[in-house]
């Protein structure tokens, strides 16, 4: 009896010391791909922008004026994009501000805005 005692001690002992299994995973999560939306979103709203300017321009003289005056016409452009990166961040670390600034900057000074190539 007292075998049987210390057998079911030292298993019982075993079976506490023993480290946990880790639980395999049966499908690794992806986070999704949010590339090719964002440069989508971006490159129709430079194209956009690129044909209001180049019609703007046409009809006045400044640059600034045209560019601040395809913004407006694009701004429906604009605000996919903005809410489609604002999404899942808190407005005051938007990085559309920094974005409109430079967009407006690349198109003043080159009179027209890139379009990059989708996946």
């Amino acid at each position: 009896m007292s075998r049987v005692l210390t057998f079911a001690a030292v298993l019982l002992v075993l079976g506490c010391t023993a480290a946990p299994q880790p639980v395999p995973q049966t499908a690794a999560v992806a986070a999704p791909d949010t590339t090719n939306l964002t440069r989508k979103l971006q490159n129709h709203w430079s194209q956009c922008l690129n044909q209001s300017y180049r019609t703007t321009i046409k009809q006045m003289a400044d640059k600034n004026t045209a560019a601040e005056m395809a913004f407006q016409a694009c701004s429906s452009e604009e605000q996919d994009l903005a809410s489609y990166v604002n999404a899942n961040i808190p407005i005051a670390y938007s990085p559309m501000p920094h974005l409109k600034a430079e967009t407006k900057r690349v198109l003043v000074e080159e009179g027209h805005l890139p379009i990059y190539p989708e996946q």
